[in-house]
């Protein structure tokens, strides 16, 4: 189980030291960027569907 563990250890520390370091803060504001994106998607579908909750007559309220 040792070995599991240092070689996930090892694949990660290789990871964010040859990739996610020389980045600097990209990285951050793609991850914002999502955030944001993601938040307009999901208010817009919530808008929707609250404006069909409030058409449809036959929902249980």
């Amino acid at each position: 189980m040792d070995g599991l563990v240092f070689l996930l250890r090892d694949v990660f520390v290789w990871l964010f030291e040859n990739t996610m370091e020389p980045l600097g803060n990209i990285p951050n504001g793609i991850f914002l960027i999502l955030l944001f994106v993601g938040l307009f998607v999901w208010l817009k579908m919530q808008a929707k569907y609250n404006a069909e909750a409030e058409a449809n007559p036959d929902q249980i309220k």
